[in-house]
């Protein structure tokens, strides 16, 4: 169950007891006008899907199968997708009464929340892999920051049943919206890593189980770039409806739905692109057909690195007193515990554009003057 429709839930119980235990006749509204305040969740319906578990299967001309290329990396990060997640907040309104059905209202509101799962996936140099498995990647998700929006909007509206206790209602308008965005410590880091490293494209060659990188040329190899992100103030458009509650003279309480649709998107790149790598598609294709067989693949940082996987130290056979630090790491492994540096290896990171459009829930009351 998600925030929302926990809210939802809890909403409706609460009106439900509420009308039970204090419900009056409907204030009269007719040319008069009513402030309200409400709190609830706002969740946007886009979300880039972890690219982490896709595979192509490419196909003969006669339909038949040929081979599967499988994206390397860890199929356990496919369920961390990249998002904007649930924003709390509150929203100010104020509405006046054109008649007993109609009114206008004009609100501002507050929301914030962060932007998740930044997914990095890595396989540092020297790490070993289990016997039959091509790669070895690890995934760490990241916190993406915080995004904070200001929304305005003027909203029509219509009653349906304004004599009545409960009172279900309509709503249509427009808005714009502030946004601002406050990269975390996690984003920083990427950012700055990014920046100190020196990697080129790996391409991915081969299928199954017999895949593996091509790693980059000398030549092929440049400085990479930090993070950029972009966000924009935006327009939106919304409907919505919702119930009211008289609970006392002047008062009521409501339950309000929304869908918005904004023309804007929060974007994060990295290396200058919406992702570090190139995604193996999850489809089917022919195998005759351009592009068929990619490019994709990694990046391979050969000097810096985005994450501090591990350390090195002697193999479980490695002669008695080996130091890895000092012969060049000669008889060791990849599989010590963190160290404070960075490491080398194949990377992928996961970002892109994510829509604003969404959907709200609130949980208020409202006061006729």
């Amino acid at each position: 169950m998600n925030r929302l429709q926990a809210i939802l839930k809890i909403g409706a119980a609460v009106g439900l007891v509420l009308t039970a235990a204090t419900a009056s006749p409907a204030e009269e509204i007719d040319k008069k006008f009513r402030i309200a305040f409400s709190l609830g969740d706002y969740d946007t319906s886009a979300a880039i899907r972890s690219a982490a578990g896709n595979a192509r299967t490419l196909l003969y001309p006669d339909g038949e199968t040929a081979a599967t290329i499988f994206d390397p990396r860890n199929d356990s990060g496919a369920l961390s997708n990249f998002r904007i997640e649930s924003q709390l907040g509150g929203v100010l309104s104020a509405s006046y009464a054109l008649s007993r059905l109609w009114y206008v209202e004009a609100s501002v509101g507050y929301r914030s929340g962060t932007v998740g799962n930044v997914q990095v996936q890595a396989q540092f140099a020297g790490a070993p892999r289990l016997e039959g498995q091509p790669f070895n990647f690890k995934f760490y998700n990241l916190d993406g920051g915080t995004i904070t929006q200001l929304p305005l909007e003027l909203t029509a509206g219509i009653r349906f049943r304004p004599k009545a206790t409960f009172n279900p209602y309509l709503c249509a308008g427009f808005g714009y919206t502030f946004m601002s965005y406050s990269p975390s410590d996690d984003i920083n880091t990427l950012s700055t890593n990014l920046a100190k490293s020196i990697g080129g494209f790996a391409r991915l060659t081969g299928t199954g189980n017999g895949e593996s990188f091509n790693p980059p040329s000398q030549a092929e190899t440049t400085n990479l770039s930090g993070v950029t992100v972009t966000v924009k103030d935006a327009p939106e458009w919304h409907i919505g409806g919702g119930f009211e509650f008289t609970v006392k003279s002047r008062w009521t309480i409501f339950i309000d739905a929304r869908y918005y649709t904004y023309s804007g998107s929060f974007g994060m790149t990295v290396n200058g692109g919406s992702d570090l790598g190139i995604s193996v598609p999850n489809d089917t294709a022919l195998l005759t057909s351009p592009g068929s067989i990619g490019p994709f693949g990694s990046v391979s940082i050969t000097q810096g690195g985005l994450i501090d996987g591990g350390s090195w130290k002697p193999e479980p056979l490695a002669p008695p007193g080996t130091n890895c630090a000092e012969n060049g790491n000669i008889n060791c492994e990849f599989t010590g515990p963190p160290d404070g540096k960075v490491d080398p290896g194949y990377y992928y990171v996961q970002a892109g554009d994510l829509r604003y459009s969404g959907a709200s829930l609130q949980i208020g009351f409202k006061y006729t003057f």
